[in-house]
Formats: structure tokens, sequence, C-alpha cells
């Protein structure tokens, strides 16, 4: 297990003054991190732009320095700190963009790669056959798709075997085919122990194939844990989505979020807050032709996590503070 201890790193801004051109000062990046990635497991890393997601991922594989806490590994109960070179040897990153330009080949270009971390040309062409690019091995770089970049980009994050996978945003600009089939892919690694981190804010998406969430909003982790353990802690409930047809019945009854009439048709949108809810509406005789209950989202939980409305998280601008509006369970600040 690879844990993290209120590990925190700053970018250096420009902060000019008459005296000092040439001055900056801490600005946004990570503050006082602290994650568990445990083994087999893929972790949704959720926030909005400039959360720092891609700064902590950097950390963890060590390009950054942590300038505060500590990066351990458990073995067995037994803690090692890891540096940033000690990182590299376990860790593979997949960063957001690669260019893969030019006209060497698929292979020839994993193998100069492969050199650098000590790994055979067997290796090389196992990866390829595992991430589905072994009938492209002598394909140029400039002829590959999106999904093909993002195959080798995996690939040479594979590298020197780790047994954590960090990927920054892996599914931007896939298809819905190649973003299914690369999903295969991440859960099959899981199957030989490989603990996987997804960065993204493409937050639905992650819903479907994350074991656990770690929501964070302006460097900070406000949340981290099970979908259903993160609602609970937030006070979330589900909903239920009724539909049908005729006249719109009357839910005063009960705590109703949305109500819409149109071309003979109702919709209504409950909070399941009352205990045998689906009983107490046949009960009353209203007839629906629908009845879809949905859980809380993630964006619904990251608004409810930084107090915040959907617009002003996706607008929010990091400050040097870097301080969430309000904490779980806690009060606004």
């Amino acid at each position: 297990m690879l844990e993290l201890k209120n590990v925190t790193f700053r970018h250096l801004i420009h902060a000019p003054t008459r005296i000092k051109p040439w001055r900056k000062q801490p600005g946004p990046g990570v503050l006082g991190v602290s994650l568990r990635l445990q083994p087999g497991e893929i972790l949704g890393l959720v926030g909005p732009n400039g959360a720092g997601k891609t700064t902590l991922l950097r950390m963890i594989a060590g390009v950054l320095p942590i300038e505060k806490g500590k990066i351990h590994l458990n073995k067995n109960g037994t803690f090692e700190a890891l540096d940033g070179s000690s990182l590299r040897t376990v860790v593979g990153h997949m960063p957001e963009q690669v260019r893969w330009q030019g006209r060497q080949t698929v292979e020839d270009a994993l193998f100069e790669l492969a050199q650098m971390r000590g790994s055979s040309l067997k290796r090389v062409n196992d990866l390829l056959r595992l991430v589905g690019l072994a009938e492209r091995t002598k394909t140029p770089l400039s002829s590959l798709s999106q999904g093909m970049r993002q195959r080798l980009t995996l690939a040479a994050a594979l590298l020197g075997t780790p047994k954590y996978l960090l990927l920054d945003e892996p599914l931007n600009g896939l298809d819905p085919v190649a973003a299914a089939a690369f999903i295969r892919l991440l859960k099959q690694l899981t199957t030989k122990g490989v603990s996987i981190v997804i960065s993204s804010h493409q937050v639905e998406g992650l819903q479907a194939i994350t074991d656990r969430v770690a929501l964070m909003h302006r460097g900070q982790v406000l949340a981290c844990g099970t979908l259903e353990a993160i609602a609970q802690n937030l006070g979330l409930t589900s909903t239920i989505e009724a539909r049908g047809i005729g006249d719109a019945p009357d839910f005063s009854w009960c705590n109703l979020t949305e109500q819409t009439e149109e071309k003979g048709q109702w919709t209504a949108v409950l909070h399941d807050t009352q205990p045998n809810m689906l009983a107490e509406v046949l009960s009353r005789g209203i007839d629906f032709t629908a009845w879809i209950p949905k859980p809380p989202g993630i964006v619904e939980m990251l608004c409810a996590a930084t107090g915040m409305d959907v617009e002003e998280v996706g607008l929010d601008i990091a400050t040097a503070a870097m301080l969430p509006h309000r904490r779980l369970g806690g009060e606004e600040e």
C-alpha cells in the first residue's frame, strides 16, 4: 500500500515589486493531502480544472518534489519512506498529452524508452500485445489515431512493471468504443494487483469504473471513500424520477424537487427521504409509467463538499490560500 501523509507542493508564481522585479511567492498547488492507494483498486481523482489533480499525480510519480509530508510504502506493516527516485521505480505515470510524432515506428519508440528503464525487447512486445498494438509495431507514430496514441502512452507507463499506475485524463479524445476498450484494459490490470489512479474532470464517466473517489478542490482532498460513504457523510440522499401519463398528481405530501408537465405526460423528481416511498405512492392511487431511483452523482457531491453550486465550482480559480469554502461535516469558512 502506498500512503501519502500531508504532502504539500506549491507552484511559485511571479509577484514582482519595484525593488525585486524577479520576486516569486508560493501559489496554487497541493496542500496537506493524505491518501492511501490500495493494491488492485481504481481510485478516481475528481475535481474542476485547477483543483491540483495533475500536480498531485506528478508528486506521486516523483516528477515534482514533496515540500512537506511523506510518501510511504507499507509492506506488511513496515513503512519505507520514498523519495523521487525510489517512487519512479514503483510508479508508472501516464501524462494527459504525449506528442507521438515522426516517422519512427511504434516498436522503436517504445524500445528506446525501455532501454532507459532497463527493459528488454520482449517486454516491449508483451506490452504492445497487452494494449492492443501488436499489429501496429511498424506503424509510424504520425499515423496513429488518438486512441492508439493513448494506448502507446499506457504501454510506456507500464515499462518497469509498476505497481501503481497514474493516469491523467486518459479518456480525453477517445470515442465511446475506444474508451470502453481502454477501461476493459484497466480492469484487466487491476486483476494483477496494479493500483490505478485516474484523474479526470469528466466526473460522470468515472462512477461506473472506480472503487473509491477522492474529491479535490483548491489543492485539497475534501472527501475520499466509496460514493455511498461520501454521500452519507455529506448528508445527500437519492432521488427518484417518476413519470406518468395525464395530469400531474399531487406530491405535496413528500419532498418534491421538481415537477413538469408537457404533452399529456408528467415528470416528478422526489427526494427519497421517506421509508417505503414506493408503497406510499401506490397506496395513494398514483399511476406511473416509470420509477427510476438515482443515487447522488459526483458533481452533486463536489458541490456539497465545497458549498458552491455547479457554475461556481466550474469557474472557481484557485487562490494562494487554496482553502475550501466548507470542510466536510463543518460550517462555511
